[in-house]
């Protein structure tokens, strides 16, 4: 039986959307069961893109590529994932990580000293910001490539491929590398692809809802299966 697996972060998984504890309410859960596919989820809400990868190169690690399609949309170019060597995890950090998110795993003082080097360093540098995520995304995509996988992959991000600011050579290089298989929704991201049509989308943490979901669902349904068959 063909499958869809959805990779990527809280847009793939359907935060907000509610009864949707499994990410089954999300578009591509909904078009795949339009088309009669299995489903299953590695999306994980707030990730970045190096965690994205990751739950591409874990999945197909485990799993045939045959019959599956991959719907993958790659986030924020200002998330930054990081290993957090004393307890053995992953976290990630964004424009919206405080010091208190993170007394689970380590204290509060050293919990203030990563979110001070995410705001004082990694995130003060859009070049840096672009040059990892693309080089993440290029290998990622290379991957895919080399195993065979099937995949419609889609960005939050528009910074990515933006060649007027931040993008010297190498960028360039790397965005005319990456950009090729990239999807868009008309143009736009998926966020602002939904405002264009007027669907609901919460005020806090901009997730669209469920009417939203469901167009997309539409918008995707035959080119998913296209690529299935």
């Amino acid at each position: 039986m063909p499958k869809i697996v959805g990779f990527g972060d809280s847009f793939v998984f359907g935060s907000e959307i509610a009864n949707n504890d499994d990410g089954s309410r999300a578009w591509p859960a909904l078009a795949a069961g339009m088309i009669g596919a299995d489903y299953e989820t590695l999306a994980d809400p707030g990730c970045g893109n190096d965690a994205i990868a990751r739950q591409i190169y874990h999945y197909f690690a485990n799993n045939t590529a045959t019959d599956t399609l991959a719907v993958i949309n790659w986030t924020w170019t200002m998330r930054w994932d990081f290993y957090m060597t004393d307890k053995e995890t992953w976290i990630t950090l964004g424009p919206t990580c405080v010091p208190e998110k993170l007394e689970h795993l380590v204290q509060l003082t050293e919990a203030q000293r990563v979110v001070d080097f995410y705001r004082d360093y990694a995130n003060g540098s859009l070049l840096w910001n672009k040059t990892r995520n693309l080089q993440t995304i290029f290998a990622a995509q290379q991957y895919m490539t080399a195993r065979g996988v099937r995949a419609i992959q889609t960005y939050m991000d528009a910074e990515l491929f933006a060649k007027k600011w931040h993008a010297p050579d190498y960028v360039q290089e790397l965005q005319d590398l990456t950009e090729p298989p990239m999807h868009t929704w008309e143009g736009m991201n998926f966020l602002d692809w939904c405002r264009a049509r007027g669907h609901d989308i919460t005020d806090q943490k901009l997730h669209p809802l469920e009417a939203a979901h469901e167009d997309a669902a539409l918008f995707w349904r035959d080119r998913y299966a296209e690529a299935l068959a």
